[in-house]
């Protein structure tokens, strides 16, 4: 070895005594092993490489985000949000939420190339080293302003939560209910999409969707197989009824969308199917209005202080047909008949949102009917006893699109408008919110229906329900894609070898 490589030699040796010394390597890497021989793990390789990589500065840091536009199961592109940290990586989907970019060029103006380039450029920087467990924190940062994308704050959400369980080594239902200090995580009881209407539909009823449960099934798999036999049998109800008999289309949420004349022939046919399975009296049945589509305010006198509405009820019908417009009265009666004549417990945004007074009037002519029938003792009551989590409520009146916010919580229970509150992650925007608007509800006593009824893979909503023991969970219906997040629910009911599966709730959802 001449001069110039012994010189080359001890400059390398240098710098490697002074990079160890830096980072204490020698030091630390002797505590490590001196710690691994004390405790004998069963596997000391990975034990080690566990621990050290605890000791780094960025273990517990978001290292790299990304996103991409992909497609979604209804033809139409989603936004794939990514993240990355030592853990590994971790992904959510968001479809059929906006903003889109309006490019009528790209997919009909349906395109997520913005919100993409908005994780990309914007938000991605702003997270990059934060804690993903941190997740007030993170939240905090994605709604520092109102204009970032829904879509791309709700897909970094998502996958700052999946992270920071990864982090915890726990499930993502386990992780969420630390974040909403639950103790005790619960399978909520499942309403199953079974017809498909008015947005959701190819036909001309105004009724958006109507699902069933089965609250009385010990597990989630038993309400499953009795809800298998119900999709297997209402086609064929369906065609015994129709003249000429015709098998119903599939729906866009994973129910049917048959073309019948009228709502009571299909309400009919779910009342035959279920004489037909012997479930006529363990199953209950819910309808969504989804009403504000279609209706509209009615002009009244000058100095009248009630605003009245009016409701299209052939919104969805060819435009030639002939309109039938039906007061706040009329379709009030509509519904009570319905609730009569089948085991209707549930209606969803029955009225407007701002048609308050007919809400109200609703729950107090059912109470009033109940109260005749008992004081009367010789006809059986058709409506069952104390929904809502209520005594004296006997029917779910569920708000979705007429409550976003904790304030609409509040102003429902000081007017009494509706006693259930639906709540979907693209309502929540963030899981930060989709937290604090359940504490709200279950502050005021409000039972929460978690509804996420798109088709895509990403089944985090079912974690969202279970870990924070949303009473009722709505995943579209058994059809396509759907079922998807119902086998989620399955595989957490059944647990893994040596951990313990997820109860259901049960009969006990109404509390």
């Amino acid at each position: 070895m001449n001069d110039q490589e012994r010189t080359a030699a001890e400059d390398d040796k240098r710098q490697i005594l002074n990079y160890m010394k830096t980072h204490r390597l020698e030091e630390v890497l002797n505590e490590l092993i001196n710690e691994l021989v004390k405790s004998r793990p069963e596997d000391p390789f990975l034990d080690l490489s566990q621990t050290i990589e605890s000791r780094s500065p960025i273990a517990n840091q978001i290292v790299r985000v990304n996103a991409r536009e992909i497609m979604g199961s209804d033809g139409y592109p989603a936004l794939e949000v990514e993240m990355e940290t030592l853990r590994g990586i971790v992904r959510s989907i968001v479809a059929g939420v906006g903003p889109y970019d309006g490019d009528e060029e790209r997919y009909g103006g349906k395109g997520v190339k913005d919100a993409v380039g908005v994780v990309l450029t914007v938000l991605g920087d702003k997270l990059i080293g934060k804690d993903p467990r941190r997740q007030d924190v993170i939240d905090e940062i994605l709604t520092d302003d109102p204009s970032y994308p829904t879509n791309a704050v709700l897909g970094l959400s998502i996958c700052a939560c999946k992270a920071g369980a990864k982090f915890n080594e726990m499930e993502v239902y386990e992780h969420v209910a630390t974040l909403g200090n639950i103790s005790d995580p619960r399978i909520p009881m499942p309403w199953f999409n079974l017809f498909n209407g008015g947005l959701q539909g190819n036909n001309e009823h105004h009724i958006e969707s109507i699902s069933f449960s089965v609250p009385s099934a010990a597990t989630l798999a038993d309400a499953v197989m009795e809800a298998s036999k119900i999709y297997q049998t209402f086609p064929q109800s369906l065609t015994k009824l129709m003249t000429p008999p015709k098998a119903p289309n599939n729906g866009k949420i994973g129910g049917y969308s048959p073309q019948c004349e009228t709502m009571n022939d299909v309400l009919e046919a779910i009342k035959l199917t279920l004489i037909d399975l012997e479930l006529a009296d363990k199953v209950n049945l819910s309808i969504n209005m989804n009403s504000g589509v279609y209706s509209s305010q009615i002009e009244t006198d000058e100095g009248d202080e009630e605003i009245a509405y009016q409701y299209d009820v052939t919104h969805f019908a060819p435009e030639d047909a002939v309109k039938d417009l039906k007061s706040s009265g009329e379709l009030m009666d509509e519904y009570f008949e319905l609730m009569v004549a089948y085991p209707i417990v549930s209606i969803e945004d029955g009225f407007d949102k701002k048609d308050s007074t007919s809400l109200i009037e609703l729950r107090e002519k059912v109470d009033a009917e109940v109260t005749r029938i008992t004081e009367a003792g010789d006809e059986p009551n058709p409506f069952p006893e104390n929904l809502g989590g209520s005594d004296g409520v006997v029917v779910q009146l569920v708000g979705n699109k007429m409550a976003s916010t904790q304030e609409d919580l509040i102003r429902a229970e000081e007017k009494q408008t509706f006693n259930s509150f639906a709540i979907s992650l693209s309502k929540a925007k963030t899981v930060s919110n989709f937290v604090a608007l359940c504490a709200k509800a279950d502050s005021l006593g409000t039972p929460v229906l978690a509804v996420d009824e798109g088709e895509q893979s990403d089944n985090f909503l079912t974690h969202m329900a279970v870990g924070l023991r949303c009473s009722q969970v709505r995943a579209g219906g058994l059809l396509g894609g759907h079922v998807g997040k119902y086998n989620e629910l399955l595989r957490l009911e059944e647990g893994e070898e040596g951990v313990p599966g997820v109860a259901i709730v049960g009969e006990a959802w109404r509390k």
